[in-house]
């Protein structure tokens, strides 16, 4: 203002934001910032999840393909138990399989993470003697 009590800027126009427009921009901004920040992270655990569950998907359906290519008489009933690293997880992954009548077999495949972190997938399938 000058000495008479008037303003430098002609009346009505004004050059510039105020500070307290400016923080709010700020605070605006940043908010926005860590959204997105935030679906990125949450956008990327989501695709790891996505791959590892395809890639015990195609294990197990491997597992499961094995069993059935195998003659039936070769097949015996039990359980059996490894592990297998996926994508950075170890999963616990448990084939059984079951005489259910003299011609008929079911064939489970179970991956388990070990300690609770990762998908999980089963698969039941089952297999005949030749009729």
């Amino acid at each position: 203002m000058s000495a008479g009590g008037e303003s430098w800027f002609p009346a009505g126009r004004r050059d510039g934001f105020t500070l307290i427009e400016v923080v709010g921009a700020l605070v605006i901004f940043s908010v926005g910032v860590l959204m997105v920040m935030r679906i990125g992270s949450t956008m990327t655990t989501q695709m790891r999840w996505s791959g590892a569950r395809s890639e015990i998907v195609v294990l197990a359906n491997e597992q499961v393909d094995s069993v059935e290519a195998t003659p039936f008489d070769s097949i015996t009933s039990g359980t059996e138990t490894d592990t297998v690293t996926v994508q950075g997880w170890i999963y616990q992954r448990t084939l059984t399989v079951t005489r259910l009548t003299p011609v008929l077999g079911r064939v489970e495949v179970t991956f388990a993470p070990v300690g609770d972190l990762g998908p999980t997938h089963a698969v039941t399938s089952y297999t005949s003697a030749v009729w």
